[in-house]
């Protein structure tokens, strides 16, 4: 069975108001294994499952005769979005009220701030309300116009935490696995911990953070005799930082050195054996983050450049996260 609410009968009096008879369904990772068992509820249409990994509403697959239904993600509000894409938000029922309990006896704060991936969104209230019965002050941020929902992040945006960072003396983040804390940690500075309600566990992130914050000193230390750099521009709808690329691109040439813009759609490590001694990447953060071991050269987020190239001190280091795209 399906663990997330999802309102097919919406979906498909949607679909067919559009007028589409062939649905393209694209799935994260962590839906493929209902994938079928979702393409069931759409019999009367012509169905295809999208192989494609994906990573975000900012990464959509789209054919000129279908209509993409796009599951487990919020269209991000600052994309002019296509009109042949459908994000089917797919909120989980899993309850907090356990681990939220969890925390309150464990945390070594005052003050909380709530965060969230968009399929916990509605989970938010439930936690506010329990800490809050548990003395603690809380508080739920508003993101900036990448974010949908108030409490949100995305795995390249921490705005909603950076909010009321000033106001909380720890984050809790509501969802599982770890990356989207870590974030929220490095973006704020403030102790960060995990509520997952399927292991019904309560982590705290500072081991995580602690080590990528060094990860990411040895790539920077690693290009800073760098002489040819490499600058990875994404062509997915949300990810394309062109404009940023160029500005990087002017930074390199002013320190008398020289770049290269290498522009493409599935960023594979693999595949990256340019002559260059480093890259710098303007696509997604995680590829910077979850893939820097697959790369055979240092990879560093335009933060790490600027410091690589004495533009920034080391004490200045921060996530890199997306505002805004081309």
């Amino acid at each position: 069975m399906v663990p997330y609410s999802i309102d097919y009968s919406a979906l498909k009096e949607e679909i067919q108001k559009r007028g589409y008879e062939k649905l393209l369904l694209q799935f994260p990772e962590g839906m493929k294994i209902y994938a079928t068992e979702i393409a069931n509820k759409f019999r009367e249409f012509e169905v295809y499952i999208s192989t494609k990994p994906t990573y975000g509403a900012c990464d959509i697959v789209l054919h000129p005769d279908k209509l993409t239904l796009q599951f487990g993600h919020s269209e991000i509000p600052n994309i002019e979005y296509p009109p042949n894409i459908l994000f089917v938000e797919s909120f989980s029922s899993a309850s907090f009220a356990n681990v939220a309990s969890k925390f309150a006896k464990m945390a070594k704060c005052e003050s909380v701030g709530i965060v969230a991936s968009v399929q916990h969104v509605r989970a938010i209230d439930e936690v506010r309300k329990i800490l809050k019965s548990a003395g603690f002050e809380v508080y739920v941020g508003d993101g900036d116009g990448r974010i949908k929902y108030r409490g949100q992040v995305l795995g390249c945006n921490f705005s909603a935490a950076r909010s009321v960072d000033i106001d909380v003396d720890c984050f809790a983040f509501l969802g599982t696995g770890v990356f989207h804390a870590v974030g929220v940690r490095i973006a704020t500075g403030k102790r960060t911990y995990v509520l997952d309600p399927f292991s019904n566990t309560v982590s705290d992130v500072e081991q995580e953070a602690d080590r990528l914050v060094r990860q990411r000193y040895g790539a920077i230390a690693m290009a800073e005799n760098a002489e040819k750099f490499g600058i990875i521009i994404s062509e997915k709808i949300g990810q394309r930082r062109e404009r940023l690329a160029l500005a990087i691109k002017e930074m390199i040439e002013n320190a008398g050195l020289t770049s290269y813009l290498f522009y493409g759609d599935e960023l594979k490590p693999e595949d990256f054996y340019y002559d260059v001694d480093a890259y710098v990447n303007t696509a997604c953060p995680r590829v910077t983050y979850d893939d820097y071991l697959r790369f055979k050269k240092p990879v560093l987020t335009p933060i790490e450049l600027q410091i690589a190239l004495k533009l920034r001190l080391w004490e200045h280091f921060s996530f890199d996260e997306i505002v805004e795209v081309d």
